[in-house]
């Protein structure tokens, strides 16, 4: 699922291609066709020709062993390089298997941190730690005066993964984890990932950690960054963690109720970072991310909405407040890093965004520049109508997506959906590579100082960097649009036994092309082509008129529907539909 400072999420790989200028009814476009021109632009088998200075990170790339193959974890169709799934993954060149290089490097890794590595790091083991369905682990403390200290500690990651080593080559190479509906594909081995760099409970581990002091009011006074050694007192979940906060006595909540007067802090200190974040035009997006459960032979049983809890979001706030702190430490130093620019809208594509919404009753602010809050006002009318769906992902027209590219303190780089400047990706180094550089480089500058900034501003090195952040922009799109198409499959592979069944549904988008609907009982969408309807396809708005023989049928978004299941297309992973 996309973050909000993505510029929103999608819910299939259809949205995803529709956003990048393609239509769910291009018949011959498939995902493998988007996947190899996004995979092609510059990369180095893909015909990118001579290196030239800074093109170090194709290089490296480019030499890496192969990388695909049947996966040892996970359910069984990722063990079979022929099944469905894994030739769609191969359709996106997403490295699978670790080459025999890493392997070795990871082999000769602990399984727990040495005694020697704790030297010369801050030793937070007698602090409350504690982490909530992942590995930002967090802190709170009171201080003097209303103030209190945040703390987020992430995994030292650089510590394993040195520059260099076969290791490093290839989670450059992945650049991202891949979150598919039944398996992950990891940037970095199991063995790190869920040991030796998993924040897991009980066991030392190394951090970096971020210390922020904010004053009553919520603003950030202070903040500092420190190799660690911290042990984290619990591994909690969303749902445990917010039927706490709600009051409710269970037996779960018993087992954390030591964390409760912590997790209250953290509570009012989110709620206020929400509200500076919201007069400072920040765009918040409740975002609806789809969830498949598997039965015991692992086939799809049901498709649903994921919960979304309070909680996510104040695990949300402390990782925005520890990015942006790195953020500006480097940007305090006049040092560039990576940064995660999300820039605004051109003007041109504004204004038609804005004549096409109007069409549909949405009206636009007129104003010199548009806020991310201004679009969080227009979605929150949308949701009132029976259309929303389809109106916010026409709202979302107004924002661009977001990237990383290097940037410093006078370029200063900007991200209009958090409403911030020099913010940056600090807190997943597990699963992004970004992240794992600016831990790279802000232990160099800490360690090294004068000699690691002299480095940092060389001209072949900050080419490297943005080779290396143009890299991961894409392997980023790339890892969603696998995502969202292996998502799409499982769908195909839910509804096949429905084919021929009639089913209610909801329109949810008309177009020229025609009409795509939510199967209301299956919370899945499928396509109905206007042609299979009838001819002479009318749009205005939201409705789409048709002429079938001497009749005209009209279709409005948000309105009930009755369809039959066709076909489960399996080329353009769309389930096919007719009127009932």
């Amino acid at each position: 699922m996309a973050s909000s400072d993505e510029g929103g999420s999608f819910r299939s790989f259809g949205d995803l291609k529709r956003a990048r200028g393609g239509d769910s009814s291009d018949a011959a476009r498939t995902p493998e066709d988007a996947a190899w021109e996004l995979v092609s632009e510059g990369d180095p088998e893909g015909g990118s020709g001579d290196l030239e200075e800074g093109d170090w990170a194709r290089e490296r790339i480019a030499r890496r062993p192969d990388g695909f193959g049947g996966m040892a974890h996970g359910p069984p169709p990722y063990a079979d390089v022929d099944s469905e799934e894994m030739q769609l993954l191969a359709s996106f060149r997403v490295r699978t298997v670790f080459p025999e290089d890493v392997e070795q490097e990871v082999g000769a890794l602990p399984a727990d941190p040495r005694a020697e590595d704790f030297e010369g790091r801050l030793d937070l083991r007698g602090q409350a730690i504690f982490t909530i369905d992942g590995d930002d682990a967090i802190s709170i403390r009171p201080l003097d005066g209303g103030e209190v200290q945040v703390g987020v500690h992430i995994a030292d990651v650089g510590h394993y993964v040195r520059p260099g080593t076969a290791l490093d080559g290839e989670a450059l190479a992945r650049g991202t984890s891949v979150y598919l509906p039944d398996q992950v594909v990891p940037m970095l081995p199991e063995p790190l990932s869920n040991g030796l760099c998993s924040l897991v409970p009980e066991r030392d581990r190394l951090a970096y950690s971020v210390l922020m002091t904010f004053d009553a009011k919520g603003l950030r006074t202070a903040a500092e960054v420190h190799k660690t050694v911290i042990r984290s007192v619990h591994r909690n979940t969303y749902r445990i963690v917010q039927e706490l906060l709600d009051g409710d006595d269970t037996a779960e909540t018993r087992a954390i109720r030591f964390l409760e007067e912590p997790l209250k802090r953290f509570r009012e200190w989110t709620l206020i970072q929400q509200k500076i974040r919201d007069a400072k035009g920040s765009l918040r997006i409740q975002s609806r991310e789809r969830k498949f459960v598997f039965d015991a032979a692992h086939e799809v049983e049901a498709i649903v909405d994921g919960p979304r809890y309070f909680s996510n979001t104040l695990i949300e706030e402390t990782a925005l407040a520890a990015n942006q702190a790195v953020g500006d430490l480097f940007r305090e130093r006049g040092l560039p890093t990576i940064y995660r620019v999300h820039p605004e809208k051109d003007d041109e594509e504004i204004e038609a965004v804005t004549k096409m919404l109007e069409q549909h009753g949405i009206r636009i602010p007129r104003k010199e520049r548009l806020t991310g809050r201004d679009i969080g006002r227009l979605i929150r009318a949308a949701r009132r109508r029976p259309n929303a769906e389809a109106l916010i992902a026409r709202i979302m027209g107004l924002v661009e997506r977001a990237y990383y590219e290097v940037r410093d303190h006078e370029d200063v780089a900007t991200h209009f959906g958090l409403a911030r400047e020099a913010y940056l990706h600090f807190t997943s180094p597990i699963r992004r590579y970004p992240d794992l550089l600016v831990h790279r480089w802000l232990s160099a500058i800490e360690s090294r100082r004068r000699e690691a900034e002299e480095e940092l501003a060389t001209d072949a090195l900050l080419a490297d960097l943005n080779d290396m952040a143009a890299h991961c922009s894409r392997q980023a799109e790339i890892a969603e649009m696998a995502e969202m198409a292996v998502g799409d499959l499982k769908v195909c592979q839910f509804m096949e036994p429905h084919i021929d069944e009639k089913i209610d549904a909801k329109v949810l988008r008309v177009s020229r092309a025609g009409i795509e609907v939510t199967l209301t009982a299956f919370n899945v969408s499928g396509f109905l082509p206007a042609r299979a309807i009838g001819d002479r396809p009318q749009l205005e708005g939201s409705k789409l008129t048709l002429r079938v023989g001497r009749r005209t049928l009209s279709f409005s978004e948000g309105y009930p529907i009755r369809v039959l299941v066709k076909d489960v297309d399996f080329l353009r992973l769309q389930v096919m539909l007719e009127l009932a």
